[in-house]
């Protein structure tokens, strides 16, 4: 399952629905509760998305390290470029 190419401003955008509606969940709820739902969230759809990319099971099995250290390497460098950013702009952040 390959999906379509998006441009840069598609997938921001993306990001940012994601986030909005993050944030009208914190609402409801405290910060972390509504962070500790996305990352829940993410982390499902991210198995999902390893098993729909694989030819079956066994295959998927197989990758299990592979894909969990790629991928957490991955969620790392953007933490840390994300982090970085805040520590840059946090009092415009932050207002």
């Amino acid at each position: 399952m390959t999906p379509p190419a998006v441009s840069n401003d598609v997938f921001r955008q993306m990001a940012a629905d994601h986030i909005d509606l993050t944030n009208s969940h914190a609402h409801k709820s405290s910060i972390g509760e509504a962070g500790g739902a996305l990352l829940q969230a993410a982390t499902r759809y991210t198995a999902f998305t390893c098993a729909a990319q694989s030819a079956d099971k066994t295959q998927f099995l197989a990758a299990r390290k592979l894909n969990v250290d790629q991928l957490t390497a991955q969620f790392r460098e953007l933490l840390l470029s994300h982090y970085d950013d805040f520590g840059d702009n946090y009092e415009t952040y932050m207002k």
